[in-house]
């Protein structure tokens, strides 16, 4: 029995050493399987998708009001800048003979996208209107005359333009020639 004891003490140690890492070796729990990894987002076609359409600013009509200047009540656009007319056009029927470079210069045509020309506040829509200028390009009118805007005016309700070179008048609301005293 003796002979077999270092035989009897490795098999004795070796169940201890089992028994000993058992709790972290042999621990193993089962526990359900863990979920799928969620499904990829489907490959890239050849081809990408179409761009995201971009919206078109909205096209604003040219408006003619009534606004007070040194003058008094005249003809202004939208953003109170005053209106002028030219001798050298005609309102019956309406033509623009402002189309030289120096003029387009000095005298900026109210010009009017397809949103058309509206009548602001003190303005009759039956008096606004418009006219395909010799550049093609469509010009409102008041009254019959085609607009400008004069640019030395910097500031809304400015009348510099007024009665230069003989040829450039202020209108009023009605679209009539201001004549000032």
């Amino acid at each position: 029995m003796l002979k077999s004891l270092p035989t009897m003490l490795w098999v004795v140690g070796a169940t201890v050493a089992v028994a000993a890492l058992s709790p972290v070796v042999g621990n193993v729990t089962t526990a359900p399987p863990p979920p799928p990894p969620p499904p990829q987002a489907a490959a890239p076609s050849a081809t990408p998708p179409p761009p995201a359409k971009a919206t078109k600013p909205v096209e604003q009509p040219a408006v003619v009001k009534a606004g007070t200047t040194k003058l008094g009540l005249v003809a202004v656009d939208a953003d109170g800048f005053t209106l002028y007319m030219s001798v050298l056009d005609s309102k019956n029927p309406s033509k623009s003979v402002c189309v030289s470079k120096t003029c387009l210069a000095a005298w900026k045509p109210v010009y009017v996208k397809k949103a058309g020309v509206l009548a602001g506040a003190g303005v009759s829509q039956s008096k606004v209107g418009t006219v395909v200028r010799p550049d093609k390009d469509v010009q409102a009118t008041l009254g019959g005359w085609p607009l400008y805007r004069y640019a030395k005016d910097k500031k809304p309700g400015d009348t510099l333009g007024e009665g230069l070179k003989g040829t450039w008048h202020v209108l009023t609301p009605a679209g009539t020639r201001t004549v000032f005293r």
